[in-house]
């Protein structure tokens, strides 16, 4: 699913691992509150495909627009078109290039969008300029050699993942402007950063901060400045809002080409936290919910 993100471009990159975080109980039960099982219904009957059940998932931000991928089960491949279709203005330019391979275009309102299926196992919908669904065709058909966005030369100086990541955010440097002054201008000497997540215990998130780089020639303690950053975000009024100042475990680390910091964070209090930043509005979050579930009523807070 990764080899159909283009490199360049790139400005963040979100891969998720769905179904692993439905399957974990405790997990689900604090996530509940910010995304309700009645709205992830919702997604799934307008989509044609249930988030919960997916093995993968990502979305990345390109200076020209956003992708989103998916893998889905082959009995929903063609239901993702056809609910896609339908939101587009008289159904869209429909185009199969080679068998099992589909891509849909067209404008929903007035925002271009396009869809590719590839062998009704991957869904890839753009939103915004839709050259990022010509280049994931490309890829498909194998005519494109160009680095894909975990090969790029930003991102591949990063560690592999951990094994039962749930999360993965990545950015790819250079750090220009304000970020470049970033954790104590750490950022402007890193190369690439990611946020790793998994679950530690039935109650704690674990987190891993990456900065790639090269650290053998920084100052005497940059794994510290990372950690100190990392304090005063924590006890700022949104790391108190997110619960980031109950973290436990905080570990920093200096390697000779990334640095590192790593925590565990309640799951509840995070997850009660996310709901409170974003007040609950889902249906902006999952923007392709039409609008009669626009009334569904969410679960109160405890």
């Amino acid at each position: 699913m990764r080899d159909f993100a283009p490199a360049a471009g790139l400005r963040w990159f979100l891969v998720g691992r769905p179904a692993r975080i439905a399957s974990n109980p405790d997990l689900s039960r604090a996530l509940s509150s910010v995304l309700p099982p009645v709205r992830l219904d919702a997604y799934a009957a307008s989509t044609g495909a249930d988030l919960r059940l997916m093995p993968q998932a990502a979305v990345g931000g390109y200076d020209f627009g956003t992708l989103y991928l998916a893998e889905v089960a082959a009995v929903d491949g063609a239901r993702v078109r056809d609910h896609f279709a339908s939101r587009l203005r008289d159904g869209g330019i429909v185009k199969q290039p080679r068998p099992g391979l589909f891509r849909l275009s067209g404008t929903d309102g007035d925002v271009p969008r396009a869809l590719v299926s590839v062998e009704d196992r991957l869904v890839a919908a753009v939103t915004g300029d839709l050259t990022l669904a010509r280049i994931v065709v490309a890829y498909a058909e194998e005519r494109l050699r160009s680095p894909t966005a975990l090969r790029g030369a930003a991102l591949s100086t990063l560690p592999a993942e951990p094994d039962g990541a749930l999360a993965t955010f990545y950015a790819p440097g250079p750090f220009e402007g304000a970020w470049a002054t970033a954790a104590s201008g750490l950022l402007s000497s890193a190369f690439a950063v990611s946020i790793a997540a998994e679950a530690r215990s039935s109650e704690l998130l674990g987190f891993t901060v990456t900065l790639a780089g090269d650290w053998s020639t920084a100052g005497p303690e940059p794994a510290q400045v990372l950690e100190r950053n990392w304090v005063l975000l924590a006890n700022s009024s949104t790391g108190r809002l997110l619960a980031l100042d109950q973290a436990r475990n905080l570990k920093s680390t200096r390697h000779l080409q990334y640095l590192t910091l790593s925590m565990e964070i309640p799951m509840l209090e995070l997850a009660r936290g996310v709901r409170a930043a974003t007040s609950a509005n889902i249906r902006e979050i999952l923007d392709v919910i039409p609008q009669e579930f626009e009334s569904t009523p969410t679960l109160p807070r405890r």
